[in-house]
């Protein structure tokens, strides 16, 4: 028996690709670079992060408090090359709060928020920055 290398298997099972999209071409349905890409949904496998609702962030945009119905819901982010997302787990930019810089972020439960918790669904405000 033949074994296929592992790089054929995606193509012969409906080609898996990632739903993340790349963070130097983050640019809006417009084609304007965006700061960043926040999604409400992440997941074990990589390539089906970055899924359901998402919320813009362009450059300079500063959300003391989360739009209306983005409370708590961030799982997953995408931030632009040259660009930063802070994040705050208390709204008003109170709490604990951490930087991403460009990349993505497939799970935000993967990121450590005080002592006990993760930043999965804890992100209640935002700044974002371009250089």
């Amino acid at each position: 028996m033949r074994l296929l290398p592992l790089f054929v298997l995606p193509f012969l099972f409906g080609g898996l690709v990632a739903e993340c999209p790349n963070s130097a071409l983050l640019l809006n349905e417009s084609g304007e670079k965006l700061c960043a890409r926040m999604f409400e949904h992440s997941s074990a496998y990589f390539d089906q992060s970055c899924g359901g609702a998402y919320l813009d962030a362009k450059n300079g945009d500063d959300f003391p408090y989360m739009p209306s119905g983005w409370k708590n819901k961030i799982s997953s982010l995408v931030v632009s090359s040259r660009c930063t997302l802070k994040v705050w787990s208390k709204e008003g930019k109170l709490g604990n709060n951490r930087s991403f810089s460009a990349g993505t972020v497939y799970q935000m439960k993967d990121y450590k928020n005080g002592l006990f918790g993760n930043w999965n669904d804890s992100v209640q405000a935002y700044f974002c920055t371009c250089n």
